[in-house]
């Protein structure tokens, strides 16, 4: 088992703890800005996530209009199926040795994002649910974002500890690309196809993150519009911005846990060690 420094392990503890503490004032100040400026802040109906968007949506169309330019379309000669296999190999040996060289530097963002976003999730939704009546739906998708960013140290922990392909020595291999060049991975296939699905499964764990923090602040700007309080045309900018992420409760569920289980698929080795056994 690898003896982590006490050094390192302070220092993320501490910022560990500056994420939180990050992460709860996001929580706070931006709900803090669905608060109406008059004296009497009181919410006496309901905020449905379908009406909400019917009626955004067709404010957006009725005020907005899009201008459509056509262009002439140029003639461009695309690449051929070597150069396609070539830009892969090279871009996927680089993806891999980023991966190898900068994981700590990896754990460490995905544990501050971690502490960030569920600190900014719970605030959020505390606030939003005492101050507001919100629908099932609106519920649903602040709980899933909860919910999910739990599965994060998960995923980190098996990065580092995956339940196939203890047979990769991360540390070898880097010396050993550092020593011979990039190409010197390709001598171990296996090795080649574990590294790279993981190095992707981050790549998706990372999206998955952004992706949280989008629909949350698109729920955020559904009730701020809803409610006409301050900050209207900024709200409304975030609405157009995104609501294609957002557009319905069980869409968003489901690519969101489709995210999750690509991610935990890829980090995990189980697809790798799949593949190869085929």
């Amino acid at each position: 088992m690898e003896v982590i420094p006490i050094d390192d392990f302070l220092y993320d503890i501490l910022i560990a703890f500056f994420s939180a503490i990050v992460g709860a004032i996001f929580g706070v100040i931006i709900p803090k800005l669905l608060k109406s400026s008059e004296t009497s802040c009181s919410v006496n109906k309901q905020l449905n996530f379908s009406q909400i968007h019917f009626e955004q949506n067709k404010y957006i169309y009725n005020n907005y209009t899009q201008n459509t330019i056509t262009h002439g379309k140029e003639k461009t000669q695309g690449m051929s199926s070597e150069e396609i296999l070539i830009a892969y190999i090279v871009g996927s040996l680089l993806l891999i040795y980023g991966f190898l060289k900068f994981e700590p530097q990896i754990s460490r963002l995905i544990l501050i994002m971690t502490v960030f976003l569920e600190t900014a999730f719970l605030t959020t939704a505390y606030l939003v649910t005492k101050k507001n009546y919100i629908d099932l739906s609106i519920k649903t998708i602040l709980v899933f974002n909860i919910i999910a960013t739990i599965c994060f140290p998960i995923l980190l922990y098996l990065m580092k500890n995956p339940i196939t392909g203890e047979f990769v020595n991360k540390g070898e291999i880097l010396s050993l690309i550092e020593k011979d060049g990039l190409f010197s991975i390709l001598l171990n296939i296996n090795a080649y196809g574990f590294l790279l699905y993981q190095a992707l499964g981050v790549i998706v764990l990372f999206g998955f993150m952004f992706f949280t923090l989008i629909s949350t602040l698109h729920i955020l700007s559904m009730i701020n519009l809803t409610l006409e309080n301050r900050l209207t045309k900024l709200w409304r900018y975030i609405y157009r911005k995104t609501v294609k992420t957002c557009s319905s409760m069980s869409s968003y569920i489901g690519f969101g846990l489709l995210l999750l289980l690509i991610s935990f698929l890829f980090v995990s080795g189980v697809l790798s060690s799949f593949l190869s056994a085929i």
